[in-house]
């Protein structure tokens, strides 16, 4: 049995919003008591608040997640500045988290701590892995990297990395009782848990290839030899977040994006969410909002396709930070339109991102994305 409910709530006063949270997620968990609680929160919540109203009700539950840039769940939608608790009850499947800490500096290591926790608390078998890591100073496939070491290279991890509501400032993440930035978090599902995943952006690239010509870290200086914002001043004349740029990538035998965080008009440099290495072929990309919702339904349709059982128990979704900042005042369509395909009444949590992590279909190792939507499908095999 696997029993998973989620409750949100965007009262003002955190302690109110978390008990609302709870009692409207345990009213759907039949009496049962949960072993795992997975919370995305808004940046303002008061999260120390938070943390100790939910390990005070439950003193032993397993307990993670992180700050964000907008929170989504089956009651209510999209909101901001609101706390989503998803509750796991189950007799089958067991529920543990992990943290490791200096993400930006030691990535392996604060992934290999971070697993070696969670494992060290089950002796089922781990069937997947949810990361929600630090967004801010890291580098997401770097801490991708490390969760395949820690956990083994085709193991499935999804997730998405903290957020902040696009202040670029400061995110945090949440493990039992410790609230941290800089850190990777994890929870892991041991058992006979089944899943399936869906990727899409909408996105398309715009005009031919170029190619980076000096690059440092997330930091393009020169494209073609040209000073980077030029490619687009060329095709876009604008400098904005709402235009992602294409990197080819032959692992994918595709693209992934990268949003742009800041265009230095002095240098000519675009500062980048992930890093791009020199020589890498680009492209501006772009897409309308309703190429965004599209894709929504879209990833909905690939995790249906591929889900193993008849009923998901469940389902997370991690939407990029971008995404929403490009459907601005359409941004809960993305949301709706993904529950028309899987389900209105299923129970489903997630968060905007800076960064989504998850395999690019039903089969394959998990892969980092820019500007997709993800989403997962959960439940257990019944044989």
């Amino acid at each position: 049995m696997l029993k998973i409910a989620t409750g949100h709530s965007e009262d003002p006063d955190t302690v109110i919003a978390t008990r609302d949270a709870l009692d409207m997620a345990l009213a759907h968990l039949d009496g049962l008591t949960p072993k795992g609680a997975l919370v995305f929160a808004g940046i303002d919540t008061d999260l120390r608040a938070m943390v100790d109203t939910i390990r005070t009700r439950f003193p032993a539950i397993e307990l993670s997640g992180c700050t964000t840039d907008g929170e989504l769940s089956e009651p209510e939608g999209f909101l901001e500045d609101s706390v989503v608790i998803t509750l796991i009850a189950s007799d089958l499947v067991d529920v543990t988290v992990g943290m490791g800490v200096g993400a930006a500096g030691d990535p392996d290591k604060a992934t290999a701590q971070a697993v070696a926790m969670a494992r060290g608390k089950t002796e089922r078998d781990p069937a997947l892995c949810i990361a929600t890591p630090e967004g801010i100073g890291t580098n997401i496939h770097h801490i991708l990297d490390g969760l395949r070491a820690a956990l083994g290279a085709d193991f499935p991890i999804v997730g998405g990395a903290a957020g902040d509501q696009l202040r670029f400032t400061r995110t945090s993440q949440i493990c039992n009782d410790e609230i941290v930035s800089d850190a990777v978090v994890v929870m892991l599902l041991s058992g006979p848990v089944i899943y399936s995943c869906g990727v899409a952006t909408g996105y398309t690239p715009l005009g031919q290839r170029h190619v980076v010509s000096r690059a440092d870290g997330a930091v393009i200086h020169e494209i073609g030899g040209k000073p980077a914002v030029e490619l687009y001043d060329d095709y876009v004349q604008s400098h904005s977040i709402f235009f992602p740029l294409a990197v080819h990538s032959p692992e994918r035998g595709g693209i992934v994006l990268s949003t742009p965080q800041h265009f230095d008009r002095e240098t000519g440099s675009i500062h980048l969410v992930n890093p791009i290495p020199a020589e890498s072929e680009v492209q501006i990309a772009t897409a309308s909002r309703d190429e965004i919702i599209a894709a929504a339904r879209e990833a909905g349709r690939q995790a249906v396709s591929a889900y193993p059982g008849t009923t998901p128990e469940a389902a997370l979704v991690f939407s990029c930070a971008g995404r929403r900042a490009a459907l601005g005042t359409r941004t809960n369509e993305e949301y709706t339109s993904l529950t028309e395909i899987i389900g209105q009444r299923i129970p489903t949590a997630g968060f905007y991102t800076y960064g989504e992590i998850c395999p690019p279909g039903p089969e394959g190792r998990s892969l980092t994305h820019t500007n997709a939507l993800v989403a997962v499908l959960l439940g257990t095999r019944t044989d």
